[in-house]
């Protein structure tokens, strides 16, 4: 009898281990598991035959640190996938990503392709959910050949991003302070911004009176201040009437504006203003070398507007990009009480953290560190971390 009990006993405590995994992220934050096939590579031109591996391996650094994705391993995704006799690479249809991703255990397959058509390039991505079989989403970007292929996968990886929002609750509230239970191992990041909802109608189909979806009613905007690895603190942005923010309730991330690619194109090349017509905006005005003007100008007004313009359509230029920080170098402390002065500074600042580059690092640090008005080491130090 005793033999038989340990028996169930042993039965029981294996049946729960492989049907419940005990992991950290059993009962925290869930990661959303994801494969990545390699993109097809469509016309000529292409620096190697491997850039479509590339791409793919570009893409799944991109989503890595975002912090909310559990990506499968390149190497190990093309062991399991050879020994099924599936293709690892291309286009493939809803069934065959279904199939791939069952196999793999996870919930979302992207595949894509590279084009190249002249002088423009395009890439194409498809997000595909593996239990319903369907596209889910599809994104594409594109830019002449003179922008880096990985400047625009970065680009395509948040407008992916975009469509896996970040989701959690709050857990705490102090005056005009919330606490949620999402932090830095969940990939939140500084100044991100949340809505926040309270459930509403419960809604249930008609025929079978299953509940399909709870009504969310938003109930204001938070944005984080602190993060630490399980929770953040964020103050509260917008509150639709007082005190309607609470604990308990639904927050989800808000993706902000993307930044737009850099698009440059020979004047002459008609076929390709063309081509980049559909995806393309062009100011008069806003030349390289007119951005160069208004950046050493002595106007506080026009040295902004040339910061905000290097910030958003040359932040890969690098000729503009060193002209701002040696601006930003030789005028940070000219006139520390004047808001005109502080506001363009700022924006020197914005235009380095969007470079990416981590050589102008070592500029915004000085600012941070001694600039003599508080808000401009704010924006200095802000725009630091964004390169770290």
């Amino acid at each position: 009898m005793k033999r038989s009990i340990s028996l169930l006993l042993i039965v029981s405590i294996f049946l729960f281990l492989f049907q419940s995994p005990i992991t950290a992220e059993s009962a925290d934050f869930r990661k959303t598991k994801i494969a990545v096939l390699d993109f097809q590579l469509q016309g000529e031109g292409f620096e190697t035959k491997d850039m479509g591996v590339i791409v793919a391996e570009w893409f799944i650094t991109a989503l890595v640190k975002a912090g909310r994705f559990e990506v499968i391993e390149r190497g190990l995704l093309k062991k399991l996938l050879d020994e099924q006799k599936l293709s690892m690479s291309g286009i493939v249809d809803a069934s065959t990503a279904t199939q791939i991703g069952k196999f793999l255990g996870v919930k979302t397959i992207i595949s894509g392709s590279v084009m190249k058509l002249q002088n423009v390039i395009e890439i194409n991505a498809r997000i595909i959910d593996v239990e319903t079989a369907s596209i889910i989403a599809a994104e594409n970007v594109k830019s002449s050949t003179a922008v880096r292929l990985q400047d625009l996968v970065v680009q395509m990886s948040e407008k992916i991003i975009k469509n896996f929002p970040l989701e959690g609750y709050i857990v705490n509230r102090t005056g005009s302070r919330v606490t949620i239970d999402l932090g830095r191992m969940a990939g939140v990041k500084d100044d991100m911004e949340f809505s926040v909802y309270k459930e509403g109608k419960v809604i249930k189909h008609p025929k079978t009176g299953a509940v399909i979806d709870v009504q969310r009613i938003e109930t204001g905007k938070i944005k984080i201040i602190s993060i630490r690895d399980k929770v953040a603190e964020a103050e509260i942005l917008k509150e639709e009437s007082p005190g309607s923010i609470s604990y308990g309730q639904l927050v989800s991330s808000i993706l902000g504006n993307l930044q737009p690619v850099l698009q440059s194109a020979p004047s002459t090349d008609r076929d390709l203003q063309r081509a980049l017509s559909s995806g393309r905006s062009s100011n008069r005005g806003d030349s390289p070398n007119d951005v160069i003007s208004m950046l050493k100008s002595s106007s506080m007004s026009d040295k902004e507007k040339g910061a905000k313009i290097a910030a958003k359509q040359y932040r890969n230029d690098t000729r503009i990009l060193d002209v701002v920080n040696e601006e930003l170098l030789k005028s940070y402390n000219s006139s520390a009480d004047d808001r005109d002065f502080v506001d363009a500074m700022a924006w020197l600042c914005n235009a380095l953290g969007a470079s990416g580059q981590s050589k102008y690092i070592s500029t915004l640090e000085t600012v941070s560190n001694n600039a003599l008005n508080r808000k401009l080491k704010k924006y200095a130090l802000k725009n630091q971390r964004r390169l770290r």
